[in-house]
């Protein structure tokens, strides 16, 4: 596999999402969807109770950290 970018339609990553059990996925809120050996982690923005994102300060939204563990034997 080359270095160059390859395009991966927004549908599927969610679609994959979903499918290992995180749902619901805002893909609005997304940061960040990493694929390891054991896990998959995925960096997102934090959501209040009306869905709105958390900010810190001034354009800065805070962020929670989802790790799903994968299982070889499940």
């Amino acid at each position: 596999m080359s270095s160059d970018p390859h395009r991966v339609p927004m549908s599927k990553v969610l679609d994959f999402l979903r499918d290992l059990g995180l749902d619901p996925v805002d893909p609005a809120a997304l940061y960040s969807v990493t694929i390891g050996p054991s896990k998959v982690e995925i960096v997102r923005h934090r959501l209040d109770d009306n869905g709105h994102s958390y900010t810190v300060g001034p354009g800065e939204v805070a962020t929670e950290t989802v790790t799903l563990a994968l299982d070889a034997d499940a």
